[in-house]
């Protein structure tokens, strides 16, 4: 049962291999990965080395083909499907939200705890707006089932399903490219917030944007279907490896953007 996991758990990918089919080489091959109970780790690679067939293994939408996940030294397998789904949160770039009220969006239920979303919007950064709207938790989103219904920006709607993420309170919490759609600032306002309200959690966080993994405790950086390097920022950048060239070429661009503007 999801209820008997330590919170937070241990996850381990021992020797977990993942192919398509028809496919001509694995996706995940033979990567064996732990990650210890609190930990936050940057899961970062260039398009196409599998981050997001990891993140689709470990959210239980995929099974591998080789080698078992395990939570709390459980193997994944042994959960049904149902009770797997309970221990994984996750946040992904793509924005589903649903034309339904606010709270029922955050707590993906018609009778949910008010208290709780209301608690789960404060952590998120979302209450004030969402205290201004007509009618609050009950403001209706987009107007397709309600005239009065409101349409929320990017920024917003990423909020919002951080604090579903909250609200769901699994022990494990995988966020894929979360902030795509905020500015620098609203970015690491929103990272804060996920490192003060994620204590009792093990995550795992993808991004492109390689200066966003600094608030993370390991970054590992991933090259077909396997892990590549792995350390703190600090230590990859000293350490002169594909992760630091990546993240100098960043650097290099950001740099280049502000002269232009200057």
């Amino acid at each position: 049962k999801a209820a008997s996991v330590r919170r937070p758990p241990r996850v381990e990918l021992r020797d977990v291999t993942f192919t398509y089919p028809e496919a001509s080489s694995p996706a995940i091959d033979h990567l064996s990965l732990t990650l210890e109970p609190g930990e936050k780790i940057a899961l970062v690679g260039l398009n196409g080395a599998g981050k997001t067939t990891l993140v689709k293994l470990l959210s239980g939408l995929y099974r591998p083909t080789g080698g078992e996940i395990l939570v709390d030294g459980v193997p994944a397998a042994d959960f049904n499907a149902a009770e797997y789904l309970r221990l994984v949160g996750t946040l992904y770039q793509d924005v589903k939200l649903l034309p339904f009220t606010v709270g029922e969006n955050v707590s993906g239920a018609e009778d949910y705890d008010r208290e709780r979303v209301w608690a789960c919007l404060e952590k998120a950064g979302l209450r004030e707006a969402v205290e201004a709207l007509p009618k609050g938790l009950d403001t209706s989103i987009t107007q397709r089932l309600e005239r009065d219904g409101v349409d929320l920006s990017g920024g917003q709607q990423q909020r919002l399903l951080f604090a579903r993420a909250l609200y769901k309170d699994a022990p494990i919490l995988i966020l894929d490219e979360p902030t795509a759609a905020l500015d620098p600032l609203a970015e690491a306002d929103l990272y804060q917030k996920y490192a003060q309200t994620t204590g009792d959690k093990t995550s795992l966080f993808i991004s492109h944007r390689l200066s966003s993994t600094q608030f993370c405790d390991r970054v590992v950086y991933l090259e077909n279907g396997r892990v590549a390097e792995e350390g703190t920022h600090r230590e990859l950048l000293e350490r002169g490896g594909k992760y630091a060239e990546l993240f100098e070429i960043q650097s290099s661009y950001y740099k280049d953007k502000t002269d232009q503007e200057e």
